[in-house]
């Protein structure tokens, strides 16, 4: 039987291939949408298109936080396109999303699958933060919470902070620090192992399927701004993420240590990790550190090789 799982996403290019490969590897019983790459009803339209593209019209869409919870934040329109979905004008789906809040509908679910729903969260947190501020008993009901965010010491958005970590500093501290039961994939883990170079792209594209040609349109523009910025390819972190939630023997190295996030001045967002145990903190997270990349790929063509 397929594990229970909420995908929490701000849509655009990767976390559509994300939620494709959480669709084949989980029950999804929920996708809860969040401020973050671009415009919020960008994001809506995207994972409704993309449920509909892959005939899935059956998992319902909540809308949730069309903000962080504090602070001056951004879309990344150069990332993913203007819409997010690289240069294609995808049509407008005929599916609607539910007349329900993002974090009700979490905390509804938690309590309807006590003790096996997970998160996938590859998004700014601020839907789960919220969830958690109504009802911190949430935390002794979600199984799991799958996070992609935080970066060691190179960010992507900031010289410190990764971008779901920058967009919603106070969202993270929250969710981090309420005591679930979290592993979390950094950026720089992800650049690693998850980056997309020529020749794989090139064997994505040659498959020519309804998958891998949706694939090569979300994240055109994603593989032009990855090499601008100095990577040999296409950086696709949400997607690894998933990857990892459902094969947990994709984890290469990983420790078991308190962070928290900085929430002030040019550092916020950053993930402070308490390598020396030196708060003597209770309060701890599996943070990946290496992750099988020739794994990782080979599921990713796996499912893109689906018509």
């Amino acid at each position: 039987m397929k594990r229970k799982v909420i995908f929490d996403t701000d849509t655009a290019s990767d976390d559509t291939i994300a939620l494709m490969m959480s669709l084949d590897f989980f029950d999804v019983i929920g996708v809860t949408i969040v401020s973050g790459n671009v415009k919020f009803e960008h994001e809506v339209k995207n994972a409704l298109f993309t449920l509909e593209y892959l005939g899935r019209e059956d998992v319902p869409v909540f809308l949730g936080a069309q903000r962080p919870i504090m602070g001056v934040w951004r879309t990344v329109e150069e990332v993913h396109g203007e819409k997010g979905m690289g240069r294609w004008d995808i049509p407008t789906p005929s599916k609607k999303p539910e007349n329900k809040f993002a974090s009700d509908a979490i905390i509804e679910l938690s309590k309807k699958y006590c003790c096996e729903l997970e998160v996938l969260a590859v998004s700014p947190l601020t839907n789960l933060a919220l969830a958690y501020l109504k009802d911190p008993s949430i935390v002794n009901r979600i199984k799991k919470v799958w996070i992609m965010g935080g970066a060691f010491t190179k960010g992507n958005t900031t010289e410190i902070a990764e971008f779901n970590f920058w967009v919603d500093p106070e969202a993270a501290k929250i969710v981090i620090n309420g005591g679930f039961n979290i592993t979390l994939v950094p950026w720089e883990v992800t650049e690693e192992s998850a980056t997309i170079t020529d020749d794989e792209w090139e064997k994505i594209s040659a498959l020519n399927t309804k998958r891998s040609n949706f694939f090569v349109k979300v994240n055109e523009i994603l593989r032009e701004y990855s090499k601008k910025v100095g990577s040999p390819g296409s950086v696709h972190p949400d997607s690894l993420t998933v990857t990892i939630a459902y094969d947990n023997t994709l984890v290469l190295g990983s420790v078991k240590k308190s962070v928290d996030v900085e929430t002030c001045g040019k550092s916020r967002g950053a993930m402070l990790i308490d390598w020396y145990n030196l708060t003597n903190s209770e309060t701890k997270v599996e943070i990946i550190t290496k992750a099988d990349s020739i794994k990782f790929k080979k599921y990713l063509i796996d499912v893109l090789s689906k018509a």
